[in-house]
């Protein structure tokens, strides 16, 4: 597929009219459906000017000129104190984020109660999770290659993706149309040898034609020295280098084409966890004792993705996009005893191959009382045919009472199923508006057919037919209230999990022998709020889980904690005339007992612990964030207090940690 590429190009530059508005002589103005069109400027721009401009700004976009409250822009995003995409959504309502407090390593991400295995992580549209796990590490997503990040949450989150029950998370990378060379410089560096260094560079090649490429690293400890392998622990250390570009041909203000290319590669130490049975203090870096000194993983991923996107008859209010893409990921496992400091006599050596190729197809169409979003993807992953397709209406959008039926199709040869679901918004007023919706699987040519708790349908973790067979119910209401100063959001919402796929590792004996039943039910109610006064902001999340009672191993289980909390009081304003744009304050985190899940790392997947139970817990951290000409100096300093505390058995979270760094655009 990626033959098309050039002669697409050609045939492209062939065609592009040599009279054509260029973007020195061109300014962008938003029409009445937010569509940015051509007019032409009185002054010309001089030829060194930088200009920002997109003809078609929303491409890469699963919600085209949706509602700005789903995205998350860039600058949002380099006022937020990041070493990865895990903290930059961290705080998000409803958001649960087991730190393993290692850097490289996958952390857990859960949404109201569901994992990422059902949360669909997708770039410029192009679905990411893994084949094999059903999630991605996020790591593996540069931070400073996101222009923005389209975050979708509760019922509706299902039209976006057959298995995206949990959430949507679809990151849209930066495109450049400047004449000037910019390049950005960001380093930061923290304790135990961690480093982070990015480094872009983007320009304009030729009239519409632009080349961007990037080099990014992430590093935490050494594997250099005799025995050390280490960052904050034994073993815990890791190396990643990736790389990105992105040619992009703007041809006229209504068709644009971009090819983009990453590749990633990294070693990451998978220490096990401390073993506290042998650690006096398992906080203690230098004295704790690992559970595995030996294993590790390399990861090698590549993507290539070619979209075009285009106004059909060149009308603004009908967008279409075409994405061929594919990706190289192999995955290598090795536990091996031929270091120096062995401590098993194990030697595991497992390589987790895949290969994948697709088109996916999106289209958006908007009236004045009207809008339809639609989407057909169709992939071939290994020798598996996948194909999926979503379908939804937006009736009245600009009324006080709004509707939005959607279905969604999806066949991988293993099962076919069906989710359809309809969400509802009331606008009592222009600060109050009262919202439900409801999403559920309506086709399942595989039906239940266990008795009640009887055993879960999984005995392999990276069995797709079974992990085909996960369907959910979803039931949601909730209000959001906005006036200036201040907005306060809390919704409800009721999971009904069917044939759940478990990760163990307990033999499959009987029914008693795990923890989650054929079917099972939960609730959460989660709320957020933002006041402000001046340039003083005070803001916060919470959220409360009423999960099942579940045990494994004769042991009572509270596999995610039941309430969770954070807020941040800081100051965001402009001083010294103007000069220095700065973000200062302090945040808080807390979680409530549990016995919580742990990496399985020779799999990669999560699996539930007994271990021990722990909590409640939390931190308080110092940041302060500063503009200063084209710079941004960011310092954090994580626990204030020295707290020690867990978010997964047994990952001690960092007792303190200061990071600080500087990121810095350059002209020419």
């Amino acid at each position: 597929m990626i033959r098309i590429f050039p002669a697409l190009l050609i045939a492209a530059l062939m065609l592009h009219p040599l009279s054509a508005q260029t973007a020195d002589t061109t300014q962008a103005k938003k029409d009445s459906v937010g569509h940015y069109t051509q007019t032409a400027d009185t002054t010309e721009t001089k030829k060194d000017s930088v200009i920002h401009y997109t003809p078609i700004p929303e491409l890469g976009s699963i919600e085209p000129f949706g509602d700005p409250a789903i995205s998350m822009r860039e600058l949002d995003i380099t006022f937020k104190e990041y070493r990865s995409l895990y903290d930059v959504i961290a705080h998000e309502p409803g958001v649960f984020m087991r730190d393993l407090a290692s850097p490289g390593e996958q952390n857990q991400i859960v949404i109201a109660g569901i994992d990422d295995r059902n949360i669909a992580v997708m770039v410029d549209g192009v679905p990411y999770n893994d084949h094999y796990s059903g999630s991605f590490n996020l790591w593996n997503i540069p931070v400073d290659e996101i222009e923005r990040i389209e975050f979708i949450i509760g019922s509706s989150a299902m039209f976006y993706d057959g298995r995206s029950a949990g959430g949507v998370l679809n990151i849209v990378t930066k495109s450049f149309n400047n004449n000037r060379a910019i390049t950005k410089l960001r380093f930061s560096q923290g304790t135990a040898g961690y480093t982070q260094t990015d480094a872009s560079f983007a320009q304009n090649i030729a009239n519409g034609l632009n080349l961007s490429f990037a080099l990014s690293h992430y590093g935490f400890g050494s594997n250099k020295e005799y025995q050390n392998y280490r960052g904050r622990f034994k073993n815990s250390n890791d190396d990643s280098w990736m790389i990105r570009s992105k040619l992009r041909y703007n041809i006229t203000d209504w068709l644009g084409l971009s090819f983009s290319y990453t590749y990633d590669r990294s070693w990451t130490g998978l220490f096990g966890g401390v073993d506290y049975s042998k650690a006096q203090n398992i906080f203690d870096g230098l004295a704790a004792t690992v559970m595995n000194v030996e294993s590790y993983e390399k990861q090698y991923n590549s993507h290539y993705n070619f979209t075009a996107a285009f106004y059909p008859f060149q009308d603004s209010t009908v967008l279409t996009s075409f994405s061929v893409y594919s990706f190289d990921r192999l995955r290598e496992f090795r536990n091996e005893d031929n270091r120096s400091f062995k401590q098993d006599t194990l030697f595991i050596k497992r390589n987790f191959a895949s290969i994948g190729r697709g088109i996916k197809m999106n289209f958006l169409s908007q009236y004045s009382d009207l809008r339809f979003v639609g989407y057909a993807d169709l992939a071939r992953i290994q020798s598996t045919d996948i194909i999926t397709a979503g379908l939804k209406a937006e009736l009245l959008p600009k009324s006080f009472f709004t509707l939005v039926p959607f279905v969604t199709f999806k066949d991988d040869q293993h099962q076919f199923i069906g989710n359809g679901g309809i969400d509802a918004t009331l606008k009592l007023s222009d600060a109050i508006h009262v919202f439900g919706g409801i999403a559920k699987n309506i086709i399942n040519d595989q039906p239940i057919t266990a008795a009640a708790g009887a055993a879960p349908q999984s005995a392999s973790a990276y069995s797709m037919a079974e992990r085909a067979k996960e369907t959910f119910s979803i039931m949601e209401a909730g209000a959001r209230f906005s006036i200036p100063g201040l907005s306060v959001n809390i919704s409800a919402r009721h999971v009904e999990h069917f044939d759940p796929v478990v990760f163990d590792t307990i033999t499959f004996t009987n029914s008693s022998s795990y923890y989650l039943p054929v079917q099972y039910q939960f609730d959460v109610i989660t709320a957020g709020f933002h006041t402000s006064w001046n340039d003083f902001h005070l803001e916060g999340t919470a959220s409360y889980l009423n999960y099942p009672n579940i045990t494994r191993k004769s042991v009572s289980l509270t596999l995610f904690p039941e309430v969770t909390a954070n807020g941040s009081l800081y100051f965001k304003g402009l001083l010294a005339k103007g000069a220095l744009d700065l973000k200062i304050g302090i945040r808080g985190n807390f979680f409530s007992k549990q016995t919580g899940m742990r990496p399985y790392d020779e799999f990669g997947v999560w699996i539930p612990s007994s271990q021990l139970r722990y909590g409640p817990s939390g931190s308080v951290d110092f940041f302060a964030i500063g503009k200063i000409g084209d710079a941004y100096v960011h310092l954090i300093w994580e626990n204030l207090g020295g707290n020690q505390y867990l978010l997964a058995p047994v990952y001690p979270v960092y007792d303190r940690n200061v990071r600080f760094g500087v990121s810095w655009d350059f002209l020419d």
